[in-house]
């Protein structure tokens, strides 16, 4: 874990709760799920929200305790043809931050770690009030940064699969249109929750923000229900993906139809004349013609001709 006193101008990494940092000094600190429960006892954090911590869930949660609020955010990250999602849970008080970060391979989320990491150490030495507050703010801001990119990304694969549909309605792409409907849905389902969260950071049970600083915070909760829009419009595309394909496949089997009922027509003539001249009749005049053979091949040669140039008149054919 990384630890930060801003009081004391003092940071320091360890793997155990340092003695030497005083608790009700402004403090930072970050570290892995894994840590929280020698951070509770230093403390006091509720026993329920060290469970949440260590066994992970992947689900959107703010609770206000005595004297600190316990969040628990979901970072979605598109990895390959699917989303990823990972539980950052924080507490936040007016003199400390505690942010808890999963373990993971996520170049991402290490950039959001250094980009706070870096916050807190240019904080160190400055006098500037509410720095606790200021770094959760820069943690929101990253976050939504990501969520943005992510939804960004989502919306380019499904404009570009919607050029692949005008093209043709091929199977493989029934299968993308359903994997990105279902990340759609994901997406929108996590910051549905995210825009609840954005509220009650608003309404700020224990007043950890002032005044001054709310009006960032309502900037933050604004991007959350925009982000949720974003989500619930990417969705809503998605449907229209699936009807398009529909509606593409549809043009395609009436077209296939249409050309089967074309060879149905050409060949319904001939098939009338070939069946005439098998049957079995006695007296068939035709049948003792020295050029009655040549002669229906002949009527059927110009019947084809002649139905090859209507059909195409008619761009039938």
């Amino acid at each position: 874990m990384k630890l930060y006193d801003f009081t004391a101008n003092h940071a320091k990494e360890s793997s155990v709760f340092p003695n030497g940092f005083n608790t009700s000094q402004d403090l930072f600190i970050i570290c892995n799920t894994q840590e929280v429960p020698a951070i509770s006892n230093v403390f006091s954090f509720d026993p329920g929200t060290v469970v949440n911590c260590t066994d992970l869930d992947e689900s959107v949660r703010y609770t206000s305790f005595e004297g600190y609020d316990f969040i628990s955010l979901v970072h979605m990250e598109k990895k390959g043809k699917d989303f990823v999602l990972r539980e950052i849970n924080i507490y936040i008080a007016h003199r400390f931050m505690v942010l808890a970060m999963p373990m993971h391979d996520s170049e991402r989320l290490k950039a959001l770690e250094s980009k706070m990491i870096k916050a807190a150490e240019l904080m160190l030495g400055r006098v500037e009030p509410k720095r606790v507050i200021r770094l959760y703010f820069l943690l929101y801001n990253g976050l939504l940064a990501d969520l943005s990119d992510m939804l960004e990304s989502l919306e380019d694969e499904m404009e570009s699969l919607t050029e692949q549909i005008t093209k043709g309605a091929e199977e493989e792409l029934l299968n993308e249109i359903s994997r990105l409907r279902k990340m759609a849905y994901t997406a929108k389902k996590q910051l549905r929750a995210l825009s609840y969260l954005g509220t009650q950071i608003i309404m700020d049970d224990n007043r950890l923000i002032d005044k001054k600083q709310l009006k960032y915070f309502r900037n933050i909760d604004m991007r959350l229900k925009k982000l949720y829009d974003f989500a619930e419009n990417l969705y809503d595309l998605s449907g229209e993906l699936l009807y398009t394909y529909d509606s593409k496949l549809s043009i395609k089997m009436n077209d296939m139809v249409n050309k089967l009922t074309t060879l149905t027509l050409f060949f319904g003539p001939l098939t009338v004349i070939t069946g005439i001249y098998g049957m079995n009749f006695a007296h068939m005049p035709e049948l003792d013609w020295k050029l009655g053979y040549p002669m229906a091949i002949g009527i059927m040669v110009l019947i084809s001709a002649a139905l090859y140039v209507f059909f195409k008149r008619k761009k039938w054919m």
